[in-house]
């Protein structure tokens, strides 16, 4: 029997990293297998998902007790033998169950890198972990044998440029159900008659309200385009620890009446149906997910240039620089929200994201190379 163990997982529902190792489960999973993942808070409906897996969910204590930790995860490992431990990471910071891998000799060791960037609220903490991030870096990589990231970007980030350049790196794109985000102008008609914008110019963001995907100056950039745009509306999709501070900064602009905070939602590919035009003016991201989902649904996005080039996968998404005026950024959105959606060309890379394709990409991991 083939055992695993995958870190690491918050609840199930907190963005693209817990969405990745759900659907890695459920692609690799195969009677006799045993896959068990790390968290920092076990979370009870989580629990109750995976136990269709047979999957154990195991709290271990946070960064701010490494020797803890490591001794946890070591623990664990030496108790359950597994073959294989599979950490997906945002930081290198992240040494310690990496290393309690290490030590107890786990054949295979794969370190996969889901991010680009520190996401800190504060400066001084952001000046703090930058400096932490470039001192483990050198060493986080020599915990692993394997390695793996959701962009080339997010390879740099993580590891050493000649561990990107190696035969042991790979990237694995972060995969999305192409048919269930397929153009579809009745849902579109639906979504907007509920949400009673109708006759609006929607713009629209999907994420965590956090540093990383800098909700202050999208809402400057919806503030210039409401100027050029009086019948635009905003639509923001998400929660989390800015979520106060922004709806604030609407308040104060005057836009109120203009602004729509969705929170979490179950039907974001139908939310992304009723916008004209998808904006992710991130601060950096490792491969945003929703910028593909955005893109399979035919919606023109404006992206800024901190995200990577390969996120890129229709003529319908553009790249503008964070140093841009808002007046820009809103020019540009008027620009791509006057596109067809319908005549939407794809690039031949667009197959990548596709979740079979990611299935066949995750057996063969796990496989060794392997099609299973």
């Amino acid at each position: 029997m083939k055992k695993i163990l995958l870190g690491f997982i918050m609840d199930g529902r907190s963005g693209g990293l817990d969405t990745y190792l759900l659907h890695f489960i459920d692609a690799v999973w195969k009677e006799g297998m045993q896959i068990d993942l790390l968290t920092n808070e076990a979370d009870s409906e989580l629990k109750k998902h995976l136990s269709r897996y047979g999957s154990r969910l195991t709290e271990i204590a946070t960064l701010r007790h490494p020797l803890k930790q490591f001794l946890q995860v070591k623990q664990l490992i030496r108790k359950e033998k597994y073959d294989i431990v599979y950490l997906n990471v945002s930081t290198s910071m992240d040494m310690p169950a990496a290393f309690a891998a290490k030590s107890c000799q786990v054949p295979r060791r794969i370190l996969h890198s889901h991010s680009g960037g520190n996401d800190c609220e504060s400066s001084l903490k952001k000046i703090i972990f930058d400096i932490l991030q470039s001192v483990c870096r050198p060493v986080f990589y020599r915990a692993g044998n394997e390695f793996c990231a959701c962009s080339v970007k997010a390879g740099d980030w993580m590891f050493p440029r000649r561990i990107v350049q190696s035969e042991n790196f790979q990237v694995i794109y972060n995969a999305v159900d192409r048919e269930r985000f397929r153009f579809r102008p009745e849902i579109r008609s639906r979504m907007r008659k509920e949400l009673g914008i109708e006759e609006r110019f929607v713009a629209g963001h999907v994420g965590n309200f956090c540093y990383q995907k800098n909700h202050a100056y999208l809402i400057r950039i919806f503030k210039a385009l409401h100027e050029k745009r009086p019948d635009s509306i905003l639509l923001l999709v998400g929660q989390g620890i800015r979520f106060e501070d922004v709806k604030r900064q609407v308040e104060r602009e005057g836009l109120s009446d203009a602004v729509r905070f969705l929170g979490r939602r179950e039907d974001v590919d139908g939310v992304l149906q009723a916008m004209d035009v998808f904006l992710l003016p991130s601060h950096f991201e490792g491969l945003p997910t929703v910028g593909i989902e955005a893109q399979c649904t035919g919606l023109p996005c404006v992206i800024s240039d901190s995200v990577t080039e390969e996120t890129r996968i229709s003529d319908r998404c553009n790249f503008v620089p964070l140093k841009e005026s808002p007046e820009y950024w809103a020019d540009e959105v008027i620009r791509m929200g006057e596109l067809d959606r319908d005549s939407v060309v794809y690039s031949e890379n667009a197959v990548n994201y596709d979740l079979r394709e990611q299935k066949k990409s995750l057996n063969r991991l796990i496989s060794g190379g392997k099609d299973e």
